[in-house]
């Protein structure tokens, strides 16, 4: 068997195939001879036959799958916009929690704003010279209404903030501001328009020094008016702004 196999076989003839028969190691397939892959090429090139082989080509790396692009940041740099990702739009720059301080902030200002007139003279500070809890026409014209006013919106904006945490209430929001402008606006020009209204005789402001008649303006009318305007516009603002929000959505 031995003598079988080591005996030269004709050309075109297929040597035996057995167990006992050594397979010949068949040469790379992908090893390309130089000289085959460039044949243009003659020698002193370095691709002759006896340089080396050419590998074979290979395929390019498969590349990174594509992630999707993060979603934008929303507006006024809060949460991504929402639609159908499920994510809850930004209603305000102004939260409800700020919403309740400026609600209880224009409660503040409407009780000092009715009050004053009635319990300042309890401790020296009397706008128009008149004893403690005096009743008169000025007191409930140009203090105790706008006061009251500015209390009933302060508190208004208070019982808003369960809704607006929802993105809900800005009717009563945009209601209760509008009424603190109002009431900050009559405080301010009220005084010097009450003599045009109702002629009387009686006096709006008592008269004193100059810083005397000064922290009478400012604490009984001007300063209360001025900042329920400002809360006023605040919850105005943020009545606006969530229906622009909702609007977009």
């Amino acid at each position: 068997m031995s003598d079988a196999v080591n005996e030269p076989q004709a050309e075109g003839v297929v040597p035996p195939r057995g167990p006992d028969v050594p397979v010949q190691p068949q040469p790379a397939a992908g090893a390309i001879p130089a000289a085959a892959a460039f044949p243009d090429l003659g020698p002193g090139t370095g691709l002759d036959k006896g340089s080396a082989s050419v590998p074979p080509p290979t395929m390019p790396a498969t590349l990174p799958p594509v992630l999707p692009s993060a979603m934008p940041a929303g507006a006024m740099g809060g949460l991504p916009s929402a639609g159908s990702h499920g994510m809850r739009v930004p209603m305000s720059g102004l939260s409800p929690a700020g919403l309740s301080i400026i609600g209880l902030l224009t409660a503040l200002l409407g009780a000092w704003a009715g009050l004053s007139v009635f319990v300042g003279p309890s401790f020296g500070w009397s706008p128009d010279g008149s004893p403690s809890w005096h009743w008169n026409l000025i007191h409930a014209a140009l203090h105790v209404a706008p006061g009251g006013v500015a209390l009933i919106a302060g508190i208004a904006m208070v019982a808003t903030v369960p809704k607006a945490a929802r993105g809900m209430g800005r009717l009563g929001a945009a209601l209760a501001g509008l009424l603190a402008i109002l009431a900050g606006a009559w405080l301010v020009v009220g005084p010097s328009e009450w003599l045009v209204l109702k002629p009387t005789q009686q006096i709006v402001f008592a008269s004193a020094a100059p810083m005397r008649s000064f922290t009478y303006v400012v604490g009984a009318n001007l300063g209360p008016g001025l900042l329920l305007a400002v809360t006023g516009a605040f919850a105005l603002a943020w009545a606006v702004r969530v229906a622009k929000v909702r609007g977009s959505a």
